[in-house]
């Protein structure tokens, strides 16, 4: 994932100053977890977005942005973590559990088979069944702004 590869590019010891909101200025912390298996991957539902599954590949698993003394950051889920979650949270089956953010936000993709598209929901305890939480992006899109914003929440902007 080239929008990956390049905030990678920028870390120094995992890890890189950003500026947030407020004009809070930081060292936060990236960690990055080894590859998942080709055999974990096909454990999925079959409904998980290729982005994901590529992320996956390369990753399994991710937390971004979290401050070194105070934690918090965004933690993007295992292949066991997204089977987990998928439980936890009652997940429908057209809904895949990709992490939790800032202030423990859940953070999940929709697939819409009648678009045959995806979209990202983000939020507290989430009602799989109202339309108003969902976001016009993919988890691409969502991650790639995301990093361009610093971690910060620009949804809700």
């Amino acid at each position: 994932m080239q929008m990956l590869d390049a905030l990678k590019k920028r870390l120094h010891n995992n890890r890189l100053i950003v500026q947030k909101e407020d004009g809070y200025v930081e060292e936060e912390v990236f960690s990055f977890y080894p590859p998942a298996s080709k055999e974990k991957i096909e454990s999925l539902p079959s409904n998980v977005p290729a982005e994901y599954i590529s992320f996956l590949s390369e990753h399994n698993g991710a937390v971004l942005f979290e401050h070194p003394e105070n934690g918090g950051g965004t933690h993007l889920f295992s292949v066991d973590e997204i089977i987990e979650y998928k439980e936890a949270w009652n997940c429908p089956e057209w809904f895949t559990p990709i992490g939790i953010g800032i202030d423990g936000c859940w953070i999940v993709c929709q697939y819409d088979k009648g678009l045959n598209e995806y979209f990202m929901w983000i939020g507290e305890f989430l009602n799989f069944e109202d339309d108003f939480e969902k976001l016009p992006y993919d988890f691409s899109t969502w991650l790639e702004r995301f990093i361009i914003c610093q971690g910060c929440s620009f949804w809700e902007w």
